[in-house]
């Protein structure tokens, strides 16, 4: 069952590295620390086999001609307005929903959405691309449940 399973995961690895690498030229990633994840959530992180998916995303990517890139972990995509820049002090990981205490900016920000515009400018910034349109990037965010609370951060 196992084994199954194994493949099963494995077969859709292959398929969405395929149907990304067809869609974008560019995707970017944040590379996040699984050994500190597994430790706040358990097995659950070793289950999902990231590790792996990138491993076979990077090989379909470079075969196709196509760029993955990743962010470095302490850059704070999650932390920093995707619109004027400003930069929180800190957003504990159970806040997903701020509001930009920048008086001139006030920008409502769902933490993933806002980490994904961050993380694709940096890795736009980064290999030199200042123009580069949405129908050519990807940059893959968790999807969560919002909750009905949105926290007014401060600076």
């Amino acid at each position: 069952m196992h084994e199954k399973i194994t493949n099963r995961r494995r077969d859709w690895f292959w398929k969405l590295a395929h149907e990304l690498t067809d869609k974008y030229d560019y995707l970017f990633f944040e590379t996040l620390s699984l050994k500190g994840m597994k430790r706040l959530w358990g097995r659950k992180i070793s289950d999902l086999a990231f590790a792996e998916f990138l491993k076979i995303l990077d090989f379909v990517a470079t075969k196709k001609g196509k760029v993955v890139s990743y962010i470095d972990r302490w850059y704070p995509s999650s932390k920093e307005c995707s619109e004027c820049h400003h930069v929180l002090d800190s957003l504990p990981l159970d806040i997903r929903y701020w509001i930009c205490p920048n008086p001139a900016c006030n920008a409502r920000h769902g933490r993933d959405e806002n980490a994904s515009k961050n993380i694709k400018r940096a890795g736009s910034l980064s290999l030199g691309l200042n123009g580069v349109r949405q129908s050519q990037t990807a940059t893959v965010a968790r999807t969560l449940n919002p909750p009905n609370l949105i926290h007014e951060a401060s600076a």
